[in-house]
């Protein structure tokens, strides 16, 4: 038994703030609540009750909700799941289950929800998480975390050597306002081959983006994307991510909910009716998620780039619509670099409450890791 289990808990937590834990019971209950901290803070989509929410039944069973108050008003939530054990230890996981399969969704730009007005929060909740403790203490999973929420953890526990992704963007807000188009801004060489890939494509016919307009004409771009995402895969020797059941349970509930209030976007980019990919993004809060595709390589001859072509039409087309930003999530392949134009850096790490045997663990950890290089 560790000091995250059992009943609800609350504790002073410094400068007038209070921190509160108790079990993620009530699906609707917690929903609601959720929904008012996320209308006063600037949390990513895979922050969304709309995200976390999905089959929140079934995933979070015995999850735990960490929050910091003030004045009896919530300004910091998260969402912990029970992990199970590892090294003897308890653990837990910040807005996932902790179960490889549900958790093959892949949450990024990850991070408790802090209120716009009271960035303090940030830390508060991390120290809460992490409260030093004597005796076995816990491994605390946190996923895809951003710069802000990945100093704060540091500086609240011990961390192990966090693995280091970057998530290209391109900054769509600042081509409107030059009235550049994307291809004006990359590589004199990329633009080479995407105005190449284009006319070839072209002459199929006009190319043009489609958004799937109902429900059903999503459910069955994305069977045709997760089609076309498997072979490429296949041809690598892998299985690609719709190989885990897990992953598809949640995006067939996701898509029910998403479309109707546009944050779920499955595209269809063609050359007159000859396909050339699909692409499932999510829309939230005037930025683009570019989070899978599938595209069709088989049929593809020499010099068509169907990818480059995909994405490139995809940014027109968010642009033409007045969002702000395209992110290519997590990533350092070649098409995302030659077209973002800036990057934020995400970290998978641990952590653990200092004076812990938990600690001691992941300090060994990171010292290995270090040696290694």
């Amino acid at each position: 038994m560790t000091w995250m289990a059992g009943s609800n808990k609350r504790w002073a937590a410094g400068g007038g703030l209070v921190a509160a834990l108790r079990p993620a019971r009530d699906a609707q209950q917690l929903g609601d609540l959720w929904r008012r901290v996320e209308a006063e803070a600037d949390g990513s989509v895979f922050q969304s009750w709309l995200w976390l929410g999905c089959r929140f039944d079934e995933r979070f069973r015995r999850a735990l909700v960490l929050t910091i108050e003030a004045e009896e008003r919530i300004i910091a939530i998260g969402l912990l799941g029970c992990g199970g054990r590892r090294f003897g230890l308890s653990q837990y996981c910040l807005a996932e289950t902790g179960v490889a399969d549900e958790d093959s969704v892949f949450i990024e730009h990850n991070g408790p929800l802090v209120v716009r007005d009271r960035p303090e929060a940030r830390a508060a909740w991390f120290a809460a998480a992490l409260r030093p403790r004597a005796g076995l203490g816990w491994i605390l999973r946190l996923p895809g975390l951003g710069p802000e929420d990945a100093a704060a953890a540091r500086l609240a526990g011990v961390t192990d050597g966090a693995v280091l992704r970057a998530a290209p963007w391109r900054d769509l807000g600042r081509l409107r306002a030059a009235g550049a188009d994307c291809l004006d801004v990359i590589s004199a060489n990329t633009r080479q081959q995407i105005n190449r890939a284009w006319r070839r494509y072209a002459a199929s016919g006009p190319i043009a983006v489609a958004r799937a307009a109902t429900v059903m004409e999503a459910e069955a771009w994305l069977a045709a994307l997760a089609d076309l995402h498997r072979q490429t895969w296949e041809t690598r020797g892998k299985a690609g991510a719709f190989a885990a059941a897990g992953f598809e349970r949640f995006h067939a509930v996701l898509v029910a909910r998403g479309v109707a209030c546009g944050v779920v976007d499955v595209l269809r980019v063609a050359a007159g009716d000859r396909v050339i990919g699909y692409l499932y993004n999510f829309v939230w809060r005037g930025r683009v998620s570019a989070y899978q595709s599938g595209f069709a390589y088989d049929p593809a001859q020499p010099h068509e780039k169907p990818g480059l072509v995909c994405h490139v039409a995809a940014m027109r087309h968010y642009q033409e619509r007045g969002l702000n930003g395209y992110d290519f999530l997590a990533g350092d392949d070649r098409y995302k670099t030659s077209l973002a134009d800036g990057s934020v850096a995400m970290r998978w790490m641990s952590a653990a409450p200092r004076r812990s045997v938990a600690a001691a663990i992941l300090a060994t950890r990171a010292r290995i890791a270090r040696w290694r290089g």
